[in-house]
């Protein structure tokens, strides 16, 4: 089925709404804080120590998109999120009458769209889409009892593929429970574990390069902050880099199967994830902790620097009251973490093991669902669902 095609900023201007002047703390939303939805951890700031690009704001039934080239990040905004600052990362569209705002959400999902928004990123580095390039781009157009028949066929498919992606958060939820009912609360440490400072029980703490440099299509992976989320390092979506850059980065820094990787800066700092790989990769904005395997094993160690309380705690010892929250080197060193017997952290482990490959094999279900997911969403926009 043939739709008119019309120029999207014409149905869905971009919107420029700059952040005035507010008292208090508003939670600001970086690009890195959104996948299906807002990250729960994200950053609040005050209207004098927020971040430059923290200057954009969006209403109830905008719409949300990266600029960046080769990201899918994208919101609907709801009213409980009118409230928040969002970076200039992002491009706001706000949908006219003609137009559904559900239908512009899940066009931008699609193929149709990022790829003609690739295609027109521009920058050095990290290239990105400038607002004349977004002029270029166009929306099939259908009427609107179409697009809402569209958006609810999604929806459904939408609402599969995030249970599935549910399943697993309950997984990690009930290892976390575990860790709990092994070894208590790990800032009260009411069971009288020995503590040791983190550099104690290391044989190596370092980070990665602070450099920037250039991201190439293939090469050396490259993994950044973005790609760590609470045990879980994202390799399939990493950057890359040259040989070159590479071999200069890994003699400071080299990540080896089974060390720990922890976020040292931005709005998901002071998070874990084991090296689950035995290739070469290099980082940056990471911390690497080769842990002593005659002290603690790795699970264990993993999952005590991701506990929430442990981490809050942490944040509010290690704040300096900057825009970004940063780890150096020395505080990383200085962590207090109580060592249970090895005995008893090898059980723990054999548990998280467990449950791991009960997730490993969840994860064809979840893939079934995104499959069909991304199937009917290209279907959509080309006139075939």
């Amino acid at each position: 089925m043939k739709w008119e095609m019309a120029q999207l900023i014409k149905k869905a201007p971009i919107i420029n709404n700059p952040v005035q002047r507010f008292d208090g703390e508003k939670k600001y939303v970086a690009t890195g804080d959104l996948s299906d939805e807002i990250d729960s951890c994200v950053e609040k700031v005050t209207f004098d120590n927020r971040p430059s690009r923290a200057n954009l704001l969006a209403e109830e039934g905008d719409v949300i998109v990266a600029r960046m080239k080769s990201t899918k990040k994208i919101l609907q905004i709801q009213k409980s999120e009118s409230n928040m600052i969002f970076s200039t990362g992002f491009i706001v569209l706000r949908p006219n009458e003609e137009l559904l705002s559900k239908y512009l959400y899940y066009f931008l999902f699609s193929d149709l769209f990022q790829n003609k928004k690739d295609s027109l990123c521009t920058g050095a580095t990290q290239q990105s889409i400038n607002n004349n390039n977004f002029a270029d781009i166009q929306i099939p157009l259908p009427s609107l009892a179409e697009q809402k028949r569209i958006a609810t066929i999604l929806d459904k498919a939408d609402a599969l593929r995030r249970k599935d992606g549910e399943l697993l958060k309950k997984y990690d939820e009930l290892a976390q429970s575990i860790f709990i009912d092994m070894f208590g609360d790990p800032v009260k440490n009411e069971k009288g574990w020995e503590v040791k400072k983190l550099g104690e029980i290391c044989t190596k703490i370092t980070d990665g390069t602070h450099d920037t440099p250039a991201r190439l299509r293939s090469g050396i992976k490259f993994i950044t902050g973005k790609h760590i989320r609470p045990y879980l390092i994202d390799y399939d979506n990493s950057d890359y880099v040259t040989e070159e850059v590479h071999s200069e980065i890994y003699r400071r820094c080299n990540p080896e199967f089974r060390d720990i990787l922890y976020t040292n800066i931005g709005v998901n700092y002071a998070t874990a994830a084991m090296n689950i790989v035995t290739y070469e990769f290099s980082m940056k904005n990471v911390a690497l902790l080769k842990y002593n395997r005659s002290l603690v094993y790795g699970r264990y160690l993993e999952y005590l620097l991701n506990n929430e309380h442990f981490k809050n705690v942490l944040r509010k010892q290690t704040d300096i009251g900057g825009a970004q929250q940063f780890l150096s080197l020395g505080q990383i060193n200085f962590i207090s973490i109580p060592i249970p017997s090895l005995e008893l952290q090898k059980r723990f482990e054999d548990k998280i093991e467990f449950i791991i490959n009960i997730k490993n094999k969840s994860i064809p279900v979840q893939d079934y669902g995104k499959m069909l997911f991304q199937s009917l969403l290209q279907q959509a926009f080309k006139g075939e669902l």
